[in-house]
């Protein structure tokens, strides 16, 4: 709350010794004492609207701010221009969770005073809750602008960044932010996350360090090592981090319960793994940690066989994944909907057989691996990259810039329309940023671009890298449909399609319908490969692949776990299946939930035949 640090005698006003007496009440958090001598100072001085500010703010810390907003409008029906008391009323209402009303305080109080650092802050925070990370970004800028030494709105501008995946400049956000207060525990931790997502993984591990130095119990700290830990596979450092939470007297955090969750669970005791969750009140999570304690509750009742509660616990998931300020920035409908036009374009019955650019024998040999999410691409990527002739690019977006350097739909009418100079710069755009992911040398061998849904623009990849070779990954639909829609996925657009079942089996049967359309009309050079195939026959499901690929076998496509565990980093939900043996659990998983996926079997059976398999 923004109260005054001293005050000045005047005639509406009490003498400033009995204010300032009140303002060091709240600063020692004597806030039913504040109380009481502030409402007899209030009848004695009613128009004195720096008193009934302080109210308020000893109302709003005392959790009642429906009083607190009475108080702060008063101080406006007083004095209309009082720019804290409209800043207060807006840090009332966000603790009601009133986040649009909030934000309408923050405004009125900025261009009462446009100079107000700490309205612009608090707008760009409530901003950001709602998603809108653009306009939080221009606020927390606006307040840096009046006040460059203003730490906390560094930290939140890098935030902001950071949910932008800005990453390199939320690191600069976060790094000011420091420089003006080296003991900034938040920011170190913060920073930890940017650092992690451009895969600067040592300096993640210590800037999370150093928070947890200045703030042994700083529990998200905590938690962020923790994950980052099992996600780079490093087991025995999980354990002694998770361990060390515990030490710190935080083993009944919610938190570190979970993660206790995610070692018993990793150690396969999922009853163990369940009563650490049954501990937990989700709604003591941050939002977005909510998704993740079900999805893992979800995983652990399947686990043990409950499956009618499993699935309950995704349904949850998926709905409090539509909360978060992530969804409100997505727009599935959109996607779904491009792919739908799109595939209309590509049925007409013409075919196209394009030729090559004449340069395409000077660039570097790439293949992209394809197919739906959920698939088993990471498995399959994890097996491929065994091999010493092959460099996997995972997730990366190389054809998200050519797409973008293209700048329309992908249509045979547009793509018809490329000249070979539109087709070098738009190569060229794509190899720009492969370099910047693969080293020189690795491009000398095959360079294999995962990306699933890749599969919705093979048209243009295919326009523009005519000899390249797709290897499609499939599994069967259901459980497909239903891995994906039971997966805790990092929102955007296209992956916001998988918080229904429904949705999620008609986005697969559009975006298959696509490649279908792809197939007819073009002459692409396909590999499949099937994950019920790979995980009972990996020789001889990988062998004819390698050979369509042109290149010789190679028995470290064997030992493929050893290459997952020498990864680190794996990126993709998949990140703690592909480093075990073989995961022959997840085919036919759908089995499991006949009922609910009865709905959705008339849109997935024309695929099921088409891709050949069985019940």
């Amino acid at each position: 709350m923004q109260v005054p640090k001293t005050a000045e005698a005047s005639v509406a006003a009490p003498p400033a010794d009995e204010i300032n007496s009140l303002v060091a009440l709240y600063n020692r958090g004597q806030l039913q004492k504040l109380l009481v001598q502030g409402q007899a100072l209030a009848k004695q001085y009613p128009r004195a609207v720096i008193v009934h500010n302080l109210i308020g703010a000893a109302n709003a810390g005392l959790g009642r701010q429906t009083d607190a907003i009475t108080c702060f409008t008063t101080a406006l029906r007083i004095n209309p221009d009082f720019a804290e008391a409209q800043n207060n009323i807006g840090l009332a209402l966000k603790n009601l969770g009133k986040l649009d009303e909030a934000i309408a305080s923050y405004r009125k109080a900025v261009q009462i005073k446009p100079d107000f650092a700490r309205a612009h802050y608090n707008l760009g925070v409530a901003l950001r809750s709602l998603g809108k990370f653009e306009e939080a970004i221009a606020s927390h800028s606006k307040a840096l602008q009046i006040r460059p030494d203003f730490a906390m709105a560094h930290n939140n501008l890098g935030c902001a960044l950071n949910d932008l995946q800005r990453y390199e400049e939320a690191i600069v956000s976060f790094t000011k932010a420091l420089q003006i207060k080296p003991d900034y525990v938040n920011a170190h931790n913060n920073l930890g996350m940017a650092l992690k997502n451009i895969g600067r993984f040592d300096e993640a591990i210590a800037s999370y360090k150093t928070a947890l130095q200045l703030k042994p119990d700083h529990v998200l700290a905590h938690r962020n090592l923790c994950i980052l830990f099992l996600q780079l596979n490093e087991i025995l450092d999980f354990e002694n981090a998770l361990n060390r939470a515990r030490g710190e007297g935080l083993e009944d955090n919610p938190q570190i319960l979970f993660l206790s969750a995610l070692s018993a669970s990793g150690k396969k005791n999922s009853k163990q793994a369940l009563e650490f969750l049954e501990r937990i009140l989700p709604e003591e999570l941050p939002l977005g940690h909510q998704t993740s304690y079900f999805e893992l509750l979800g995983k652990t009742y399947e686990k043990l066989g409950l499956f009618d509660k499993a699935f309950a616990k995704f349904q949850t998931q998926n709905e409090i994944a539509k909360k978060t300020p992530l969804f409100k920035r997505c727009n599935p409908a959109a996607v779904f909907d491009s792919v739908v036009q799109l595939t209309k374009t590509w049925s007409t019955g013409e075919r196209c057989d394009w030729p090559g650019t004449s340069r395409e024998a000077e660039d570097v040999s790439i293949a992209f691996l394809v197919g739906f999410p959920r698939s088993g691409t990471t498995l399959l990527d994890t097996i491929l990259r065994s091999h010493p002739g092959i460099t996997v690019v995972e997730e990366k977006p190389m054809t998200k810039r050519m797409d973008k350097q293209f700048g329309r739909k992908a249509s045979i009418e547009e793509l018809n329309k490329l000249t070979i100079s539109d087709l070098r710069r738009l190569r060229q755009a794509y190899l720009d940023e492969l370099k910047n992911h693969v080293s020189s040398s690795d491009m000398r061998g095959l360079v294999i671009d995962k990306l699933p849904l890749n599969i919705c623009i093979a048209g243009l990849i295919h326009r523009v890298f005519p000899k390249a070779k797709f290897i499609l990954a499939l599994r069967h639909p259901c459980d497909c449909v239903f891995s994906s829609f039971a997966q805790n996925f990092i929102l955007n657009s296209a992956m916001a399609n998988f918080l229904t079942l429904d949705q999620s089996a008609k986005f697969y049967a559009a975006v298959m319908g696509l490649w279908q359309a792809y197939r007819n009309a073009l002459s692409l050079d396909v590999g499949v490969v099937k994950y019920e195939d790979l995980i009972q026959d990996l020789r001889g499901t990988c062998m004819p692949l390698i050979a369509f690929l042109g290149l010789e076998w190679d028995d470290n496509l064997l030992n493929y776990q050893k290459t997952a565990r020498g990864r680190g980093w794996i990126s993709t939900p998949s990140y703690d299946q592909v480093t075990q043996p073989l995961y022959k659990q997840a085919s036919g998983r759908w089995k499991n939930y006949r009922e609910p996926m009865q709905e959705v079997l008339p849109i997935l059976e024309p695929w099921i035949k088409e891709f050949g398999y069985g019940d």
